[in-house]
Parts: C-alpha cells; sequence; structure tokens
C-alpha cells in the first residue's frame, strides 16, 4: 500500500479506514486515485487515555516550531511510508529538535510524546495538569498497547515487535526499568534520568545502555566542585555520565548527547539483518568489557577514556561506559569544562543565537545537514598557544591546522550522524577538547 497522505493537513488522522492516495503525475494533468483499504477495526479500544487513539500520523510538511505546540496528541511518524521499519524511537517534545531527522537516519519509526503526556505513560508532574482529566497515571504498557495498535491501522505488522530506543525526560529510569520488565528482549538503549533514581533500578542498566546529563552551575564549577556527585563506590554497569558544564540551557544539549549515544547504541545492537515484519528481532547482544569508558571524576578538558578491558580503564575513579571508542571521544568532548577551542565551521555547538536557541548552524535537529559528497571547511578559535589544532569526527581526525586562522578545507565526511569537535595540541602536547557539534550527513 502506498504512503498515507492527505490534501488539507500534513497530520492524517487514521479511524476504523484508511484512503491512500496516489499522485500520478504527468505533463498534461494530475490524476488522483483514491484507494480504500480494509477495514482494521469496527471500534477503537476504550482504555487509552485521550489524545493517543485514533492514530495520528505526522508527515515531513509540518514545520517542527510549529508542530511542537502541539501538547495534547501523540503523533506517529513513518519514514519509508509503505515499507517497514527497523524500530521505533520514542521521544519528548518538550524542549528538543526535530526528531523526524534521527528518525529518518535511523530508519526507526518515531513516536512523539508532548510533555503533559508523560503522566500517561507513569509520571504524574502536577505541573502539567494532565491528572485533572480524571485517567489514572498508568505504565509504559501503555506504549506497547499504542504500538500494537497502530500496527494494525498502519499494515505495520513490525511496530509490535522491533527494538525500542527513546527519550521521555528525566524520569527515564523509572520509565525504561518499566518498559525493559514488559518488552525485555526489545529495549536496545535508554536515556535521561535524574541522577540519583537511575540507582534505583541496577537491573535495568545491567542490560541497557543508558546515558543521562546534569547541568552544573559556573559558581560549583569555578569552585571545583560537582553539582550531585557520583555515587561513593563507582559502578560497573552500562550507564553513561556526563556534565553539561555551566552550558546556559542544559536541556538542549543533553538531547543532542543523548542522541549521539543512542545513534553508536544502534550501530551496535542492531541485526546485520532484518527478519520479516513482525518477526522478533534478534538484538546483538552487549557486554560492558567490550565497550570503552571515562573516568566521570576530573573537572577537564581532557578526561581520559580507554577501552572497558585495559588496566588504565580498571584504574579509573568514576568509570562510565560508552558502546564505542567513538562515543567515547564524543563524551569527553562534550564532558569538557568550559574549553578555550570552539568549533566554528561547517556547524557550530548548540547554543543561543539572536535571542532564540539553535537553527541550521546548529546541526542535530533543525535541519542543518550536510551533504557526503561536498568539500567541507572546518574552522576553531582557539585563546590558548597552540601548536595545532585536530578537526574531530569522533576519535578520527579528519584534517589539521597548523596556525592561525585556524582552517581546514576539502573535507569529506560519511553519512550518518556525526559529533564534530576541534582539539588543541600545545608543543608538550598538553591537549583541550572544544565542545562537540552534532550534525546528520546525508
Amino acid at each position: 500500500m502506498g504512503d498515507f497522505m492527505t490534501t488539507t493537513s500534513p497530520i492524517l488522522t487514521i479511524n476504523s479506514r484508511c484512503t491512500v492516495m496516489t499522485r500520478v503525475c504527468s505533463a498534461a494533468a494530475v490524476v488522483l486515485v483514491f484507494i480504500v483499504a480494509r477495514s482494521v477495526q469496527a471500534e477503537e479500544p476504550r482504555d487509552f487515555p485521550p489524545g493517543w487513539l485514533p492514530v495520528r500520523l505526522l508527515d515531513d510538511d509540518s514545520a517542527w516550531s510549529d508542530f511542537r505546540k502541539i501538547d495534547d496528541q501523540i503523533h506517529l511518524y513513518l519514514p519509508r511510508g509503505d515499507r517497514s521499519v527497523r524500530g521505533v524511537f520514542v521521544c519528548f517534545v518538550f524542549h528538543s529538535g526535530d526528531p523526524r531527522e534521527l528518525a529518518r537516519l535511523w530508519d526507526f519509526a518515531l513516536v512523539t510524546v508532548p510533555w503533559p503526556l508523560e503522566y500517561d505513560l507513569g509520571h504524574n508532574d502536577k505541573r502539567s495538569g494532565r491528572y485533572k482529566l480524571g485517567h489514572p497515571t498508568q505504565d509504559m504498557g501503555l506504549l506497547l498497547r499504542y504500538l500494537e495498535h497502530a500496527a494494525e491501522a498502519t499494515m505495520h505488522p513490525e511496530l509490535k515487535t522491533v527494538p525500542l530506543v527513546g527519550w521521555l525526560g528525566q524520569n527515564g529510569s523509572h520509565m525504561g526499568a518499566d518498559l525493559n520488565q514488559r518488552a525485555p528482549q526489545r529495549v536496545l538503549a535508554w536515556s535521561d534520568s535524574f541522577p540519583n533514581r537511575l540507582r534505583q533500578y541496577p537491573e535495568l542498566t545491567q542490560r541497557v545502555p543508558f546515558a543521562f546529563a546534569w547541568e552544573i552551575s559556573k559558581k560549583e564549577l569555578n569552585e571545583q566542585a560537582r553539582a550531585y556527585k557520583p555515587d561513593d563506590q563507582p559502578v560497573e554497569d552500562l550507564s553513561c555520565r556526563a556534565n553539561t558544564y555551566g552550558f546556559d540551557h542544559g536541556i538542549y544539549s543533553k538531547f543532542n548527547f543523548f542522541m549521539a549515544y543512542l545513534d553508536s547504541c544502534i550501530a551496535l545492537r542492531m541485526p546485520d539483518e532484518m527478519p520479516p515484519p513482525g518477526q522478533p528481532v534478534r538484538l546483538k547482544p552487549v557486554a560492558r568489557e567490550q565497550g570503552w569508558v571515562g573516568d566521570f571524576d576530573p573537572i577537564s578538558q581532557w578526561n581520559p577514556i580507554a577501552h572497558a578491558n585495559s588496566d588504565e580503564a580498571k584504574a579509573m575513579k568514576y568509570p562510565v561506559w560508552m558502546p564505542s571508542e567513538y562515543a567515547a571521544w564524543m563524551w569527553r568532548s562534550y564532558h569538557s569544562a568550559n574549553p578555550d577551542v570552539k568549533l566554528t565551521g561547517p556547524v557550530v555547538e548548540y547554543r543561543k543565537k539572536d535571542g532564540k536557541w539553535g537553527g541550521p548552524e546548529c546541526g542535530l535537529g533543525y535541519g542543518g545537514y550536510l551533504a557526503a559528497d561536498t568539500s567541507l571547511m572546518f574552522s576553531a578559535d582557539a585563546t590558548g598557544q597552540y601548536e595545532k589544532i585536530e578537526f574531530h569526527s569522533g576519535h578520527k581526525v579528519i584534517a589539521e591546522a597548523t596556525g592561525a586562522p585556524w582552517k581546514a578545507t576539502g573535507v569529506q565526511l560519511a553519512p550518518g550522524l556525526h559529533a564534530l569537535f576541534a582539539v588543541g595540541v600545545t608543543s608538550d602536547g598538553h591537549r583541550t577538547a572544544s565542545r562537540p557539534a552534532f550534525a546528520i550527513v546525508k
């Protein structure tokens, strides 16, 4: 069956029947052919809270800045229309970039969850007022039932079985643990939690890669103190912790960090070949000793990182886990404390410009794509005394500059999600990492 389409609105509601419009174009005219699909349900289930059903499809035409204002409806995005997807990405739409870009990159379906509807999935944040509607706070089983219903409504049977990744705000530990209990073979990776609450769910982080981060104030940074200290004893699990170190609005930068972490986990765990739609998907196993770790403890511009099975890793005070060397270098640049090196092109770290957060020049989440077949110029600003500047995509040095102005031309990047940053190198070998700028290359 062809893509679901509508002539009146970019958001399509699927009721008991699905109408598909196929456009046949010629030089003379445009012919609209309407095909009526089979009935999927005579009556919608009644045990869904308001805003979940009927299934509403989100397309590519809606401006994200307008769509994210919708705070009372769940939407489903299918990046390839009638073709099968490889997974499901469940994403908060409260303070985030456009997660459709990631759904397209990963070939995942996207379920958008406005902030108030967090209540339906098991967390009662009374600021949202959702509890006033009268239905009880539920659990992550609601998400699974929604995907089952959406599978029938859209004729995408794989929605019942494909792997799940997600970001649903700082109660992700509770929600991720609940989901992992209900669908233990499907949760590929998860993200975001209050630091102390994640430790209440050790069974989750023993099996599921989990990224979380927190802001630290400039005052606390200047005092060389940590805003939420690690546990007295380091935890050897699959969790990855970082700090935003004085970033003016941490939730924006955290979104980018979480997405880059999930991207690496997807690369690690997805099977090489997908089974037929609707059949169980066997994720690749994940073992802590096969990944990388970084030492959370120093407030530094160059935190130690090492392979998890190395002697250097075993000597770390507060090791945090990453799925790959690329992710470890990305984490180190994200975790940097007020570096004096900044990447200025071809994209920049997430920042405020003209009084607003974000924009295409900030890369991930706002349409700032880079083209894989284009020669790019990389540039950086540095206030320290550096002998050279290395331009990185994760652990890979993609270009170098040996004098100011710090620029390198003719750089080409492979398709995918990149964590781009600059590294300043002094004459004695000391290194400083800039904060990363995240970009999708296609």
